[in-house]
């Protein structure tokens, strides 16, 4: 007799489950636990007993009640957050090893600067290609004029105080930033405040700078070096895998937690929007890569669809639970393992996609912006809707890390085009779901631009380590 069907079931498969059932059990709650439910157990006002405060239960049966909501939500919170902050913990030693590794593995100056100069030229078409799909689907749809003006007003009230405080936000950092404090800030004054501090593009610019001085140094003398970087780079990995065995549980609860507050409401009233986006997201994902890597790679590189995302699924659910493109990236780097692209490939490709490579932010901030538009009435020409799409490649790319930092960035290019920036009340309405789904784009895309390039003038892929994700 062979082994039960749920003990056979791919690791994917548990994340995919659980996060079924994160959306299932989230919109119950949202549905049906009402204000009328807390106060039948004796709690008047949730949020403030949700943040630690007393109960009036009525009776001693309801207190229970009441008390073991909170601890469960409690308990889910923390095991979201523990994972998520555990991932996180392992993100800055992964570039930094991974990168050094890379760099100074790779053989030659010459053929780092060829290696590097096809990734970005990778990241730059494919930006192109994903800002032009912006572009057709919302002409074609124009989600902006399916909005109501009573629901426009509506939305606009609901997070007026959070469109302010992001506009704020830009007005403080445009004050203290140009173009050239920008690109300053791409190199670490200190390297240990930037890896303490968690500034990826300070941690990318110092790791490739010392993996390039590691490839000018002697091989007698670089290989005992690079062997304990590699060495380094792999025992994260390593400790990435038992993390992910916490994967399908952490999911579960933070879909829960994410789906029980957000509901359905917002997204009906928007929902030409939302569909546009996610459409325009899907074109990218199921048609854009799958395309570039057929028509860019040849012989044994040649991906299939069912090859590609059965090895990526682990990244691109935990991408799209954790809307965090840092945080999954050490599970991305392992899921391009499984594809068989090498580790001086991937230890390049995907940390510096990971800061730079915002193919569904682009999408987004086109769709954002050409949706407000339309909804405000200010026509855009061609020419203006060309330029809104080089912006939102710049923004994507440049991206600091605020919170929130695509939407507060955004500002920049609504200014420029006077759409009224109180507008973005209405985005941020949907923007955590949408935030989900243009995360898995970012981290497939990483994944597309290094099996490119590992199959334009490598040998055949390498097999899967036997501590994949998979086995896992």
């Amino acid at each position: 007799m062979g082994r039960p069907v749920l003990v056979r079931l791919a690791f994917h498969w548990w994340i995919l489950i659980a996060l079924l059932a994160g959306v299932v059990i989230g919109l119950a709650i949202n549905q049906w636990w009402t204000a009328d439910s807390w106060r039948s157990v004796g709690v008047g006002d949730a949020a403030a007993y949700i943040a630690r405060g007393p109960i009036q239960a009525a009776n001693t049966d309801a207190g229970v009640i009441a008390s073991t909501i909170r601890i469960g939500g409690e308990l889910a919170k923390f095991i979201g957050d523990l994972f998520l902050r555990l991932l996180r913990l392992l993100a800055v030693p992964v570039v930094l090893f991974s990168l050094i590794a890379a760099v100074a593995g790779v053989g030659e100056p010459k053929q780092l600067g060829r290696l590097g100069g096809r990734t970005i030229l990778i990241f730059g078409l494919t930006a192109l290609i994903a800002v032009v799909i912006a572009l057709a689907i919302t002409n074609v749809t124009r989600p902006g004029t399916h909005v109501s003006e009573a629901t426009r007003i509506e939305l606009l009230a609901l997070k007026a105080t959070e469109a302010t405080t992001r506009v704020k936000t830009f007005d403080d950092f445009a004050a203290q930033n140009t173009l050239w404090t920008q690109l300053l800030a791409a190199v670490p004054s200190n390297p240990f405040k930037a890896m303490a501090d968690g500034e990826m593009l300070q941690v990318v610019t110092f790791s490739i700078l010392i993996g390039a001085g590691l490839l000018m140094v002697v091989p007698a003398r670089r290989g005992p070096a690079l062997r304990v970087v590699e060495a380094l780079a792999e025992a994260c990995l390593r400790v990435v895998g038992f993390i992910m065995m916490l994967a399908p549980v952490a999911v579960f609860c933070i879909t829960v937690m994410l789906l029980s507050r957000l509901g359905l409401s917002v997204l009906a009233a928007l929902s030409v929007f939302v569909a546009s986006t996610l459409a325009g997201l899907a074109i990218i994902l199921f048609v854009q890569y799958p395309a570039l890597m057929i028509a860019m790679t040849r012989g044994p590189w040649r991906m299939t669809y069912s090859r590609f995302f059965r090895a990526m699924a682990p990244a691109q659910l935990l991408a799209f639970s954790s809307s965090s493109s840092a945080a999954t990236m050490p599970v991305t780097m392992e899921c391009c393992n499984r594809l068989g692209v090498p580790r001086r490939v991937s230890g390049l490709v995907v940390p510096l996609g990971t800061t730079i490579n915002m193919d569904g932010t682009a999408l987004y901030q086109v769709m954002c912006v050409t949706f407000l538009a339309q909804l405000y009435g200010i026509p855009l020409s061609l020419m203006d809707q060309l330029t809104i799409g080089l912006l939102a490649i710049v923004v994507a790319i440049g991206s600091p890390g605020l919170p929130g930092a695509s939407l507060v960035l955004m500002v920049f290019i609504l200014e420029a085009f006077s759409i009224p920036v109180e507008g973005l009340a209405i985005i941020i309405a949907v923007d955590r779901l949408l935030d989900m789904a243009r995360t898995v784009i970012n981290v497939s895309g990483d994944a597309a631009a290094a099996v490119i390039v590992a199959g334009r003038d490598l040998g055949p892929p390498l097999d899967p380590s036997t501590e994949s994700l998979e086995a896992a």
